[in-house]
């Protein structure tokens, strides 16, 4: 689990995953810091036309945290 990531990183990363198991485009934008960070970490790539999605590190980083917060 990356601790760089904050919990509005943490959130885009929710949106991102959701808008691609929806297919459909993110109808946000990221503010330009959360999204420069995300790409930098491997947590989100930027595939042009302002359209992001986010990558299997990201999907990773997403299901670490959510088993932490269950686990306690």
């Amino acid at each position: 689990m990356d601790y760089r990531l904050t919990t509005e990183d943490i959130g885009w990363l929710r949106k991102l995953r959701d808008a691609q198991a929806a297919s459909q485009p993110l109808r946000d934008i990221p503010p330009t810091t959360v999204l420069r960070k995300l790409t930098m970490l491997g947590c989100a790539q930027v595939k042009g036309r302002g359209e992001y999605s986010i990558t299997f590190r990201g999907r990773d980083e997403l299901l670490d945290r959510e088993l932490e917060s269950e686990i306690g």
